[in-house]
């Protein structure tokens, strides 16, 4: 593996639309050192490349150009929570969906099964939105096929189904954890910030 980390932190900081200057703030470090990094002049120490390794969301292996994979495997199935819960992050959402996956599981094959159906289905919608909207590359006859076919309210429908199937709901008292805490958070705050645009825009329009 030839990618330097130099090349690296770049690459990541570019990634997330920083300048310097911003992630070296974020990295407790002076613009001149992390620009003395990212140029390979000087070789930065372990817990530079810890805190790094936090801050951009990668295994410290992916970093020291040591593997193309970004997640930190390791950490992702550990049962305990990790400092990473706490914030909005892939590996947040990897974790939630794994808790989810697990603690369905429990109930029997129907429920993991569900829920497994439900992510698919989700990130099949955000393909297809994205798909047919040309925010991603895809053949034009395979958007033309699509689209006369299957709307993304055909898979809402579709998801609604399974969601409310009658079940015989199992009753488990246990606490969330982090991941799960920290998902239902942002996506509280997404809903209360959409729904505020909507009704600024009703309101001007009833105008």
């Amino acid at each position: 593996m030839s990618t330097s980390i130099s090349t690296r932190l770049i690459s990541l900081r570019q990634e997330k639309n920083l300048s310097q200057k911003e992630a070296a703030e974020h990295l407790g470090v002076s613009q001149a050192l992390l620009s003395h990094y990212e140029k390979g002049i000087r070789e930065c120490g372990l817990d530079f490349l810890c805190r790094a390794s936090s801050f951009y969301d990668v295994s410290t292996d992916y970093l020291l150009g040591l593997t193309d994979n970004k997640m930190m495997s390791d950490a992702l199935f550990v049962e305990d929570e990790i400092p990473q819960d706490s914030e909005v992050r892939m590996s947040t959402v990897f974790r939630s969906s794994v808790y989810l996956q697990e603690r369905l599981g429990i109930y029997g094959r129907k429920y993991s099964t569900k829920i497994r159906t439900i992510y698919i289905l989700t990130i099949y919608k955000v393909y297809l939105s994205a798909l047919l909207k040309g925010a991603i590359p895809g053949h034009e006859s395979v958007k033309k096929e699509l689209a006369p076919f299957i709307t993304t309210g055909m898979i809402d429908h579709i998801i609604d189904s399974l969601v409310f199937e009658s079940d015989s709901k199992p009753k488990r008292s246990e606490q969330l954890p982090k991941s799960m805490e920290t998902i239902i958070n942002e996506a509280s705050r997404i809903v209360d910030r959409e729904i505020a645009k909507m009704y600024k825009y009703s309101s001007k329009d009833s105008k």
